[in-house]
């Protein structure tokens, strides 16, 4: 086999690839830096032989457009304008890094001068100045530079003394650092690995208008642009540049071909366009002509546009003519009406005879429509219906045609109430007056007709006899020559409201367009009216639903007694504490209100703890306290879903957030938790502080507020803790408060976790308790030490059983004898009787039929707890009971 690859090597020779470099530092450092580039592609891509061939900035672009080279590896802006002008395609782009392995796929241009001119400290300090850049097409060498200077408003031939290219980035270094020069540009990374050759060193020189941009490894002066591609010749084939790329994307960072070319290998090719953008800013390379236009290219771009405006220009022409034609027919056509106009003479005399008549009317119906404007600008600002009511019954009154006008209201069925526009207009009887009574005279008026007909009623005076109202006083309303009762009404499909009715004096009655105004106006005052008693019936609701929010707070908050004696008395202090820090803080008393009902509800959450938690007298345990987090969540959870407690609900879901962010449930911090949580998080804890618990003895005022300041920043709001400061420190927190149980229930869970297992008697911890709490509430006076002696004897003689059994009587023959005290087995061997008054106990009391020839004795001591205001408990295997005094 190896006999037939070798003589296939032999019969088919390599295909030579040739790679065109552009050699920013001479040829020499470019064959030695990308010579393994070409051994890696050669070794990568069988059948092919990569060769590197260093040109300088001239012979890069004659090998291109020659053919001679099948790929370039050149600066950014010599792809760009291969691109343009030659068809050049990337394929790659150079992923660069410095020694320490930072990479990066950008470069830019570095401005220097050597370290010691110290006239020379940023780009101005050159004006006047001698400068080197590499070469009048290096991107990174010249052009990045040029554009920093453009953009500053600099011409270099202007700006620089004289402008000279080294033609390598080396030579400019070299330049700027014997004093040839008095600044120079480079490409980014140039300094550094002349200084990793030993070539330099970089304190030897000052970076101007250095930039810092992160994560980029090198000292740059300039903008940023995409690294170096790596493109294939226009007539490359399509597949040998797809397995060029594919082998150059598959090269490691510590290849030989990336560490001799410095790189950390390659990654795809990126988008040029900063590129382009900084040479059309510049005008050179493929946009040199950019912005420049001959009448050719204009006529070749836009001959579309330029076709058009030609045939505009000749429509605009034919149609000018068209239109003189057309004005030459008009003005003859002009000659024949003027004849015709004066012969209309005499129509024009008729009917401006008839137009006066219709201005007259116009004028008066004007006339009515401000009056009517009037009144529907008192619909919309009256607060009042009665003011409205009588209000718009004097402005159609005042109406120059207008005499009179009322308005009658119908309640269940009969017009209970009237508002008129003169009260000197008297009706025969007083409200209420039944439309449908044929007894009645108010059933004959036009208004009764109105209401019982729900429409229009029109009246006009006879000569003879007023028909006008005869429901009203005839002397007083001779004059009246019409009336109009308009049905009230919230919309035109509902049974009426009332009546509105009004009399004018004009001869000519009412007309049709007045009617029609007048109705609408009706409709309106209806609506008004319509309105205000929805309005009433919404305050009578409003009015009912307060009650209810009221009164369901208020059983909410005797859940919450029933459930939890201690939490009730919590709850309403905390209400009160947040009532005081509110008014001090400036809340509004809205707010306040607000806030005291979540006070009031801010553990109802707790219904949802289970009893094991909840009711648990002692310390919680982590489970515990986990258990009871969530009763914030269950309380929001329970009142959110009802729309009038939405408020208090998200105040009671966050008022054990912490200001830090570390509390529950949901981890806001700062201004993030509502201000009113954060009132009642002071309020709580504060409340919490200095009252007794089972177990930890309350707080002193003032230690309350020294732990409120010292938390202030981290578990509570400094402004919330500025106000307690204040107002809590005078507050009376009474001494009496506890969690010692009070109802029957709170016994039995006490029961649960503090009795005796063996006697079923309160134990040693419940006795701790009583003693701790006793220092405070100074409920109990008097402490009974019983020692049963010889237990053990008794134990290993009889059996431990039937010591258990000894036991269990002594503590029925203690609770029969001692019913009003309190009882405590405790180590064993002892019981403790204390009770709320000094008792003595004889002997003969603790002669137990149970310790009859058992052979158990009784020792007995006595502790006055009123008198001896400090004792401990010694918790040996001796029970003792000291007093601070012994």
């Amino acid at each position: 086999m190896f006999g037939n690859w070798l003589s296939n090597g032999l019969s088919q020779p390599l295909q030579e690839v040739k790679i065109g470099v552009l050699a920013k530092r001479g040829p020499e450092i470019a064959l030695k830096k990308w010579s393994a580039t070409a051994d890696y592609l050669s070794q990568a891509l069988p059948g092919y032989r990569f060769q590197i061939a260093a040109l300088d900035f001239t012979e890069i672009h004659a090998a291109v457009q020659e053919g001679t080279i099948d790929f370039v590896l050149a600066n950014s802006a010599f792809y760009v304008e291969l691109e343009k002008l030659y068809g050049v395609k990337r394929i790659a782009t150079l992923l660069n890094q410095d020694s320490s392995g930072r990479q990066t796929t950008m470069f830019g241009g570095v401005i220097l001068a050597r370290s010691d001119r110290e006239d020379i400290r940023e780009i101005r300090d050159l004006k006047g100045k001698s400068f080197m850049a590499v070469e009048q097409r290096s991107f990174g060498g010249w052009i990045m530079c040029w554009r920093e200077l453009h953009r500053m408003g600099l011409e270099p031939e202007k700006f620089f003394s004289s402008l000279q290219f080294g033609q390598t980035h080396d030579a400019v270094v070299a330049a700027v650092q014997r004093g040839d020069v008095d600044g120079g540009t480079v490409r980014t990374d140039t300094l550094e690995r002349m200084a990793e050759g030993g070539d330099i060193n970089l304190d030897d020189f000052h970076i101007l208008n250095e930039q810092q941009v992160e994560n980029f490894p090198f000292r740059i002066s300039t903008s940023l642009y995409p690294e170096w591609p790596f493109a294939a010749v226009k007539d490359t084939s399509l597949d040998l540049a797809r397995q060029v790329a594919s082998a150059l994307l598959a090269m490691k960072a510590d290849a030989p071909a990336a560490i001799a070319g410095k790189s950390a290998g390659w990654t795809v090719a990126l988008n040029y366009q900063p590129v382009h953008d900084c040479l059309m800013e510049l005008r050179i390379g493929p946009y040199s002509d950019f912005g420049y236009f001959s009448f050719y290219d204009v006529v070749k771009k836009y001959w579309l546009q330029l076709v058009l405006l030609f045939l505009s220009f000749t429509i605009v022409v034919l149609t000018s003519l068209y239109i003189l034609r057309l004005n030459r027919r008009i003005r003859q056509k002009k000659e024949e009406v003027d004849e015709l106009n004066r012969t209309l003479e005499a129509k024009v005399l008729e009917r401006t005879r008839k137009v006066n008549s219709l201005l007259d009317q116009e004028l008066y119906l004007r006339e009515i429509m401000e009056t009517i404007a009037e009144v529907n600008g008192l619909l919309i600002s009256a607060t009042d219906m009665d003011m409205l009511l009588q209000e718009a019954c004097r402005v159609m009154g005042e109406h120059g045609h207008y005499a009179y006008s009322w308005i009658g209201l119908l309640e269940n069925n009969v017009v209970s109430r009237v508002f008129t526009s003169d009260d000197s207009v008297r009706f025969p009887s007083d409200p209420p007056y039944d439309p449908m009574d044929t007894e009645d005279s108010f059933s004959l008026t036009p208004a009764a007709h109105c209401m019982a007909k729900n429409q229009t009623v029109v009246v006009r005076q006879s000569s003879t006899v007023s028909t006008v109202s005869p429901w009203l006083d005839l002397a007083e309303v001779t004059e009246y020559q019409s009336v109009i009762s308009l049905p009230l009404r919230a919309d035109q499909y509902s049974s009426p409201l009332g009546a509105f009715s009004v009399y004018t004096l004009r001869l000519e009655g009412f007309e049709e367009e007045e009617i029609a105004m007048l109705e609408e106006l009706a409709g309106d005052i209806g609506f008004a009216i319509n309105a205000f008693r929805q309005k009433e019936q919404v305050a009578k609701l409003e009015r009912e639903r307060t009650e209810n929010y009221e009164e369901t707070i208020l059983s909410f908050a005797n859940i919450i007694d029933h459930r939890d004696t201690y939490t009730a008395g919590h709850t309403t202090r905390v209400a009160h504490y947040c009532k005081l820090l509110a008014r001090e803080m400036g809340l509004g008393e809205e707010e306040t209100g607000i806030l005291q009902k979540a006070a009031v509800l801010h553990d109802i959450g707790k219904i949802a703890t289970p009893d094991s938690v909840l009711l648990k007298p002692g310390k919680l345990s982590d489970l515990d306290y986990d258990l009871i987090k969530l009763h914030a969540l269950a309380g929001y959870e329970i009142l959110s879903g009802i729309g009038m407690y939405e408020d208090l609900a998200v105040i009671i879901r966050h008022h054990h957030e912490r200001y830090d962010g570390m509390g529950y449930p949901d981890h806001l911090c700062g201004e993030g938790i509502p201000l009113l949580s954060r009132v009642l998080t002071v309020a709580d804890a504060f409340d919490a502080m200095t009252t007794n618990r089972i177990y930890k003895p309350r707080k002193a005022i003032s230690e309350a507020l020294q732990d409120l300041q010292r938390l202030s920043g981290s578990q509570f709001d400094p402004a919330v803790v500025a106000a307690a400061l204040n107002v809590l420190r005078d507050v009376e927190v009474p001494k009496a408060i506890s969690q010692l149980p009070i109802t029957q229930m709170e016994q039995r869970r006490f029961s649960y976790f503090f009795n005796d297992k063996l006697t079923s008697l309160y134990n040693e911890d419940y006795l701790q308790i009583i003693l701790q709490n006793n220092k405070d509430l100074h409920e109990y006076h008097c402490l009974h030490s019983i020692h049963v002696k010889k237990l053990q004897q008794y134990n290993q003689h009889q059996g431990w059983e039937s010591g258990n059994i000894l036991m269990q009587r002594i503590a029925l023959e203690l609770e029969e004898t001692f019913p009003e005290t309190l009882l405590f087995r405790a180590h064993g061997q002892y019981f403790i009787i204390i009770s709320r008054e000094h008792f003595e106990i004889n002997a003969a009391e603790l002669s137990f039929a149970c310790l009859k020839e058992t052979g158990v004795a009784f020792e007995l001591d006595h502790l006055d707890l009123q008198k001896d205001t400090v004792y401990t408990i010694n918790n040996m295997d001796k029970f003792i009971v000291q007093s601070g005094e012994d």
